[in-house]
Formats: C-alpha cells, sequence, structure tokens
C-alpha cells in the first residue's frame, strides 16, 4: 500500500493526562481516510501534530522527502499540504474574495472560479468570514482547499454542526478532490455520514489507534460496533455508497 502522507507512533501527554499512546494515521492517493471516535479521545490532538500544529512527545511523519519528528507545517504545505483546523483557518475580518485572491496569489492555480462553484459559495464572496454560519465558513475553508489543490489535504471535523445540506456539498467536494489524485484525511463521530463519504476507516481509542478497513468492513467489526457505534447500528445504519 503506497501511502501520500504517514504519522506513525504518535505519543502525547499535556501534564498527567496521557492523549495519545501510540497513534497512527494516514493518507493514501485517491482516498479518503477518516479517523472516527468519540470527543476527548484524542483525534484532533494526533491530526494537529501530523501537520506540524503541536509537537508530539515521540512519532515520526513522513510526506514527500521529508521525513522527520518535528515538521513545520509551512515546510510541509509548501510541498503540498492544506489543513484546515475547525475554526481557525479563515480571518473573521476579511471578505471570502480577499481570502480566494489570496490562495489565487500565492499558488497561482487559477481554480478559484471552479472552488466557488462546487462548494456553492458565490453568494458569499463578499461577506466577511464573521458573518457566516458554521455551515458556509466550511464551505469556505474547502473552497480555499480546492482551489489549491493540493497533495495532501487534512481536514479536522469537517461534517460537524453543519446542516445535512451543507454536509452533502462538503462530502461531494472531498470526494472530486480524491478523483484528482488528492489523498484526504478528515474526522469525526458523525457515523452515518463518515462511513458513508470514507474509503478508509481508523478508530481512535484508548489513546492508540487500529485500522478497521473499508466503511464495509469496520461495520463488521464487533469491538467498534460494540464499543463505538452501539449495538444494532449494523442493520439500522446508513447504506454504504460504492
Amino acid at each position: 500500500m503506497s501511502y501520500v502522507f504517514r504519522a506513525e507512533g504518535i505519543a502525547k501527554a499535556f501534564g498527567d493526562r496521557q492523549v495519545l499512546k501510540n497513534a497512527s494515521v494516514w493518507g493514501e492517493g485517491g482516498k479518503i481516510t477518516t479517523l472516527m471516535g468519540r470527543n476527548g479521545v484524542g483525534k484532533s490532538t494526533l491530526l494537529r501534530i501530523a501537520v506540524g500544529d503541536l509537537r508530539a512527545d515521540q512519532g515520526v511523519v513522513f510526506f514527500e522527502a521529508y521525513v522527520g519528528e518535528r515538521p513545520s507545517l509551512a515546510r510541509l504545505a509548501s510541498k503540498g499540504l492544506f489543513w484546515v483546523p475547525q475554526e481557525q483557518l479563515l480571518s473573521r475580518h476579511y471578505s471570502v474574495r480577499d481570502h480566494l485572491r489570496a490562495v489565487e496569489a500565492r499558488f497561482k492555480t487559477g481554480r478559484s472560479q471552479e472552488a466557488v462553484e462546487a462548494l456553492g459559495i458565490v453568494g458569499t464572496l463578499d461577506q466577511r468570514v464573521s458573518e457566516l454560519s458554521g455551515g458556509e465558513r466550511m464551505r469556505v475553508s474547502l473552497a480555499l482547499a480546492v482551489a489549491r489543490r493540493p497533495t495532501c489535504l487534512v481536514i479536522d471535523e469537517p461534517f460537524a454542526r453543519v446542516a445535512p445540506k451543507d454536509q452533502e456539498v462538503l462530502g461531494t467536494a472531498l470526494r472530486s478532490l480524491t478523483n484528482e489524485g488528492t489523498a484526504v484525511i478528515t474526522s469525526g463521530h458523525d457515523a452515518s455520514v463518515l462511513l458513508s463519504v470514507s474509503d478508509s476507516i481508523i478508530w481512535c481509542v484508548a489513546g492508540t489507534t487500529h485500522h478497521l478497513g473499508t466503511p464495509q468492513q469496520a461495520l463488521q467489526h464487533d469491538q467498534f460496533v460494540r464499543e463505538y457505534l452501539g449495538p444494532g447500528y449494523a442493520s439500522s445504519g446508513p447504506r454504504i455508497q460504492a
């Protein structure tokens, strides 16, 4: 299996609280890999460490020609990684158009208009980020990624606290990026949506991670269903899209 991006053996403690003991996450070109788990288990911490936004106590990150224990977000971004945290990507006091112009000026991909149409944000272009809803902000964040066309997109909980119509648009945009070869790594705990859009599932639990395989295989994993999804979910859960 060929990975575009890997973070392996990650450990992190905050004071006396050991959040991650030995966790890993990775992305494959043209696929959506999703890190699932309850709130507070360390999903966001693992992703922040992977992209160089937080320093690990131990672990190694691999991306393109980079291999190291202390990655820099700026360095990884220059090599084609795009990081979308839950809240901090956008500047509240600038317009959506300003953000797109900044990405276009830096990377010169000529994809801003395509991104605007794909995410349905034409009506928000002259609004400041502070005026947008949560779903609109995530649409804009993902539009910036589409405009960038990264080698690897790491996006933390894109479906959290957004309306179903926004979830559908976001899922379609993520899939369009994988169709172009981008490795997408995402996270969350909205099982119905995440199992429907993902190609591969990683379960984050008890400070470590377990690769469960495809969503169909995850639904056959007894412990995952019993301890995370809940009894009966496999028979009443979502229809997984091929």
